[in-house]
């Protein structure tokens, strides 16, 4: 990389809202802190690095909701760092993104858009992502407009019956386009043993929503956004208000039903169920055991 690429950097790092401090790029697992204090510096062999801190969390309290439910929340004891994923902008058209190192090639993905262009006409926009893994798990990242969010029943809206009939029109196509996305996807990405992470994501001003399922079957990602099976999510999102959430991420579970999952606040904290915890805290501890385990037979 070019020290401008580097230099480039430095804002996301050092800005008011600082990257995720994240697990083996496991999108259901709550954030373990942030990365911060990004800085430049040249070594001896002439070459420019880009070095950071990772910053955990040092604080966690037991939240209670009006239902009885209880939530873990983790936080910093001083300072709050918001989130650089949080509070994006609405998108005017379907983003489509995956990462090329599940794919045999660029071509390959950019494949999936042509055929999906044969299927339905409703507009999207396909784009790359980059996760610092030597091959991690297969994920298709599907940014909707808010047409959309509202046609899948994710957000409250009062419509007119006219746009209503537009609105249907826009869901009819999305199913579409969802339908051949999956199937390409499931066809295509590597490993193809793992199970593929698709994922819904809708940003707005008031709080991104992201739904997450995982799964080795196309028709189970068209059932899942049907409206019948979305209801629940206004309603959750609505009770978790009073935490003041910039994103309230959802999974699918093994009943057919969305689940909340964890939420990043406007201070930078991170409150999500206890199952969303111990499943990040159970991998922490195997990546350990497993780099204690690498040090000792090193020394032998």
């Amino acid at each position: 990389m070019s020290k401008s690429a580097l230099e480039g950097m430095l804002p996301q790092l050092n800005g008011k809202r600082k990257p995720r401090l994240g697990l083996e790029h496991v999108r259901i697992f709550p954030p373990l802190g942030v990365i911060m204090n990004g800085e430049l510096i040249q070594k001896d062999n002439e070459h420019f690095y880009l070095t950071a801190e990772m910053v955990y969390f040092d604080e966690q309290q037991i939240i209670s909701l009006e239902d009885g439910a209880q939530l873990l929340k983790q936080y910093f004891s001083e300072g709050e760092y918001p989130f650089r994923e949080c509070n994006q902008k609405e998108s005017d058209k379907v983003i489509i993104a995956a990462d090329p190192a599940n794919f045999d090639s660029h071509l390959d993905f950019n494949k999936i858009g042509d055929l999906i262009s044969l299927e339905t006409d409703l507009e999207f926009e396909i784009k790359f992502i980059s996760r610092k893994s030597e091959l991690p798990d297969p994920e298709m990242i599907v940014t909707v407009t808010k047409t959309i969010a509202v046609a899948l029943g994710l957000i409250k809206s009062k419509v007119l019956e006219k746009v209503g009939e537009a609105i249907g029109d826009d869901l009819a196509k999305f199913y579409k386009l969802i339908t051949k996305l999956t199937i390409e996807m499931i066809k295509r990405t590597k490993p193809s043993n793992r199970p593929k992470n698709f994922v819904i994501f809708y940003p707005n001003p008031n709080c991104d929503i992201e739904l997450v399922i995982n799964t080795h079957k196309a028709d189970a990602v068209l059932d899942s956004l049907k409206k019948e099976k979305t209801k629940a999510i206004v309603s959750k999102v609505e009770q978790l208000l009073n935490l003041e959430p910039e994103k309230i991420q959802f999974i699918y579970n093994e009943n057919g039903d969305w689940e909340f999952n964890y939420l990043l606040s406007k201070s930078g904290a991170a409150i999500g169920t206890m199952k969303s915890f111990n499943r990040r805290n159970d991998m922490f501890n195997k990546i350990l055991e497993k780099q204690n385990n690498s040090q000792v037979d090193t020394k032998q």
